[in-house]
C-alpha cells in the first residue's frame, strides 16, 4: 500500500516536471522568435551582471535561463528521490541518469548557442535535444502510471517493440523527429519566409532553382505531409490490431495534433511569422511527436510477450 502511492505521488511529481520541459520548448523558441538570443552576448552572466539591465529582450533571454535552472533543480530533488526509494530506484534510477546526461548537454549546447553566436546547427541541436529530454521524462511518466495501475512489466522491450505491426508506428515516429530537424532548420536559418505563400512556393508548387533557403522550406512542407500520412496510419493500425484504449488515444491525438501543426505552419507563412504562432508550432511539433512514442510504448508496456 505504501509503495504504491509513493509510485503515485511519483507520476504526478513526474507528469509536472514534463509540463515545466514542455513550457520550456515553447519559450526557447520564443526567444528567438523575438529576437533575444543575443540579447545577452555572455554566458552565464548577461552584459556580466548576474541581474541584467532592465529591458524586454535581456529579460527574455534571462527568463529562459533561470526557468531552465528551476527545472534542474526539480530534476536533482527527484533524482534524490529515487535514489532514496527502493522500488524507485529499481524502476526508474537508469532512465534518471541518462536524463542527467542530456540535461548536461542541454545547459552546454545553451551556452554554445550564445558564444556561437545563434550558429544555426548548434541552436536547432539545442531544441533537438530538449525534444529528447522531453521524451526520457515522458517514459518515467508512462511507466509510473502503467505501475499506479497495479499493473506489472513483463516481456523483452526490445522484442515487443520491433513486432511487424509497430513498424509503421516506428516509420512515423522517425518522420516526425525528422520534420522536427526540418523546422528547426528553417526557424534557425531564419527562412520561414523563404516562401512567402501557402500552400504554393513563389508561386510554384515544386520550385527549382530559387536558393538553399526554399530548399528548406519546402522539405519542411513535404515532410509535414509525409508525416501527417505516417500519424494518420499509425492511428488507422492501432485500431486494426486493437490497441489498448490509452494506447489508441495517444495515437489518435497525434494524428490530430499533426493536423493542428499543419494549419500553424500555414498560419506562420499567411501572417509573416508572428511570435506566439512561431514558438507555438515549435512547441507543438515537440507534441505531436510524444503522444506518438506515448502511444507506441504504452502499448509495449501492456503486452505481455
Amino acid at each position: 500500500m505504501k509503495n504504491d502511492l509513493v509510485i503515485k505521488r511519483f507520476f504526478y511529481s513526474n507528469l509536472f516536471l514534463s509540463v515545466l520541459v514542455l513550457i520550456n520548448i515553447f519559450l526557447g523558441p520564443l526567444v528567438r522568435a523575438t529576437d533575444s538570443g543575443l540579447a545577452c552576448p555572455d554566458w552565464p552572466l548577461c552584459h556580466g551582471k548576474i541581474i541584467p539591465p532592465h529591458d524586454f529582450n535581456n529579460w527574455m533571454e534571462v527568463g529562459h535561463r533561470i526557468y531552465s535552472g528551476i527545472i534542474s533543480l526539480v530534476l536533482l530533488l527527484l533524482i534524490f528521490w529515487t535514489f532514496k526509494v527502493e522500488i524507485l530506484r529499481k524502476n526508474f534510477l537508469l532512465l534518471y541518469i541518462f536524463s542527467s546526461l542530456v540535461i548536461i548537454n542541454q545547459v552546454i549546447l545553451g551556452m554554445l548557442t550564445v558564444t556561437k553566436l545563434l550558429d544555426p546547427t548548434t541552436v536547432n541541436l539545442h531544441y533537438l535535444n530538449a525534444v529528447i529530454l522531453l521524451s526520457i521524462f515522458s517514459t518515467i511518466t508512462l511507466k509510473a502510471q502503467y505501475l499506479t495501475e497495479g499493473r506489472e512489466i513483463s516481456g523483452n522491450f526490445f522484442a515487443k517493440i520491433f513486432q511487424k505491426r509497430n513498424t509503421i508506428i516506428l516509420l512515423a515516429l522517425g518522420f516526425i523527429f525528422l520534420q522536427l530537424f526540418f523546422g528547426g532548420r528553417v526557424s534557425s536559418h531564419y527562412a520561414g519566409l523563404a516562401c512567402p505563400d501557402f500552400p504554393t512556393c513563389n508561386g510554384f508548387l515544386f520550385p527549382r532553382g530559387q536558393g538553399i533557403m526554399v530548399r528548406y522550406q519546402i522539405e519542411h512542407r513535404f515532410g509535414a505531409y509525409i508525416a501527417l500520412i505516417f500519424s494518420a496510419l499509425s492511428f488507422f493500425l492501432s485500431k486494426k490490431f486493437s490497441f489498448e484504449n490509452k494506447s489508441k488515444l495517444f495515437l489518435k491525438s497525434a494524428f490530430h495534433a499533426m493536423l493542428f501543426q499543419i494549419f500553424l505552419g500555414a498560419m506562420n507563412v499567411i501572417f509573416r511569422l508572428p511570435e506566439l504562432i512561431t514558438a507555438s508550432h515549435s512547441a507543438f511539433g515537440a507534441i505531436v511527436f510524444i503522444l506518438t512514442y506515448s502511444g507506441l510504448y504504452r502499448q509495449i508496456l501492456i503486452e505481455k510477450k
